[in-house]
């Protein structure tokens, strides 16, 4: 399924997509009215209200979540082995996107206290930043997509409070846990607990690697990055620390 990069949402299938795309739009328009979140008199964000709009219009298209199921995970280190698979830019921009997207909708839509869960919100922003670095690298230059996407990682709280008021007060959504559900958080946590050592020492890999990529380089910090891609075999063996791209 073709993407272009030069859209800063997905384009939504149908005879009448902009029904679908205006209803959205104005209710996180008027959520934002009521958090007292909207735009500047400059219109400096006006972009990511399309972006947000567009995002969550497409996770209701079979076709779509069909086509980003083929590299998404929950896991970082599956993010990763498939960046390192990958054969081009757009490849490893696809990977990076498309996992920030779905954090995003799910810690601002599907979760109710996203404030709760540091880790998973501070890897949105390293994806969406990693994806705005790539954005630049495929086109030689900043794009607009690509600062979308890096407001996205700056200002993540805020367009999170966006997506939670606009879950509240019009998508209604609600959910009660049963016996079988709080089983599976329980088994959860434990298994959590168990990999908290090797989700540690990669939180402190991409943190170094994204800075990295960003132009941070000395021998230093390439010497910090391998020693941690080191530590990190150690703790999982399948982790590829003999390619790391651009190092």
């Amino acid at each position: 399924m073709p993407f272009r990069l030069d859209t800063p949402f997905y384009p939504i299938p149908g005879p009448q997509p902009e029904a679908a795309f205006g209803a959205v739009l104005e209710i996180l328009l008027k959520t934002r009215l009521k958090l007292h979140l909207e735009s500047d008199r400059a219109g400096s964000d006006e972009d990511v209200n399309a972006y947000l709009a567009g995002l969550l219009v497409s996770y209701i298209d079979p076709r779509y979540l069909t086509a980003v199921s083929q590299v998404l995970s929950r896991h970082e280190v599956d993010v990763f082995h498939a960046v390192c698979g990958a054969r081009e830019n757009y490849q490893v921009y696809w990977i990076y996107k498309v996992n920030a997207d779905d954090e995003l909708v799910h810690l601002g839509v599907f979760d109710s206290r996203w404030q709760n869960e540091q880790a998973r919100l501070h890897r949105m922003k390293r994806y969406y930043t990693f994806a705005s670095d790539y954005q630049r690298r495929i086109y030689g230059k900043p794009t607009a997509v690509g600062e979308i996407e890096q407001k996205l990682s700056d200002q993540s709280e805020r367009y999170l409070a966006i997506l939670t008021g606009a879950r509240n007060d019009y998508l209604h959504m609600a959910k009660t846990l049963g016996g079988q559900e709080l089983l599976e958080i329980e088994e959860g946590l434990a298994r959590f607990e168990q990999e908290l050592p090797r989700r540690t020492k990669m939180d402190e890999f991409l943190d170094a690697y994204a800075k990295w990529l960003s132009g941070e380089k000395s021998p230093e910090a390439r010497t910090r990055i391998l020693s941690l891609a080191e530590e990190l075999k150690g703790l999982d063996p399948s982790f590829p620390k003999e390619r790391l791209p651009g190092l």
